[in-house]
């Protein structure tokens, strides 16, 4: 049952350099606040139900990533992952957040390492789901497959590109359906720039981001490459936990 007395979260608009971002917060002045950065393609109702979880024992706020959901993206002039952290920094210098627990889900996990990055002293802790260290996994001469890789994703026709990327990151039906959706909303070019960003940020070396307590999570059924890469990470990484998110595939929150 609902609590009646419960806060309701407020939506409002944050103007950063790179467009309007969207956020939706639930304040709350004596408990930790947990901020989460959903995925490419997505949006903000990604974390539906981790709110309903959350909500008593937390304080709350998810936004869209630029040009996602309801934000506007106006000046797309360096990587995705670090104009995102210097959105979310921007955010939460308005909305006077000092310190946050930041859940990322896939891309989303990668905003988060570089915020720490880039704004050290602020992350208590990180949820990745799923999680890829933020290192160099392959050599340098793999730049070179990158561009003709991206050439044969933009051959794809748009409808079978949005149908399948619902299809083989969920089991469930009404999640492939929501993140096919999303996926068209966003749009298949500038889902396609910052997937080319991303694997760029998994070729070049990045400075190591500070450490913290870390849960890295992965689904059963995920790819073989992002469920060895987060079990490697985590032997890696003090202070972490890995977890095996059982019959689930990417988006496996």
């Amino acid at each position: 049952m609902e609590n009646p007395n419960q806060k309701e979260l407020t939506s409002g608009l944050h103007k950063s350099h790179y467009g309007d971002i969207y956020f939706e917060i639930l304040p709350e002045d004596e408990k930790p606040m947990v901020i989460f950065i959903h995925g490419v393609g997505m949006d903000h109702s990604t974390f539906d139900v981790q709110l309903k979880a959350l909500r008593s024992n937390y304080g709350l706020l998810v936004w869209d990533l630029p040009g996602h959901g309801r934000s506007t993206l106006i000046n797309y002039n360096k990587r995705f992952t670090e104009l995102s952290a210097e959105c979310l920094s921007g955010l939460m210098e308005e909305l006077q957040i000092r310190k946050v627990i930041l859940v990322g889900q896939s891309l989303g996990s990668m905003i988060v390492k570089q915020f720490q990055i880039k704004f050290p002293g602020k992350t208590i802790a990180t949820i990745h789901i799923p999680g890829i260290k933020l290192k160099s996994h392959v050599g340098s001469w793999e730049k070179k497959l990158v561009p003709p890789l991206m050439f044969m994703f933009k051959l794809i026709p748009s409808k079978i590109f949005y149908s399948a990327f619902g299809k083989h990151r969920s089991e469930k039906k009404n999640v492939q359906n929501y993140l096919s959706e999303t996926m068209k909303r966003t749009g298949k070019k500038l889902a396609l720039n910052i997937t080319d960003d991303m694997v760029y940020d998994l070729i070049d070396h990045s400075p190591a981001p500070e450490s913290s307590p870390s849960l890295i999570a992965y689904g059963q059924k995920d790819l073989i490459f992002i469920r060895n890469a987060a079990r490697q990470w985590h032997k890696e990484e003090p202070g972490s936990r890995c977890v095996e998110i059982s019959n689930a595939n990417h988006i496996a929150n």
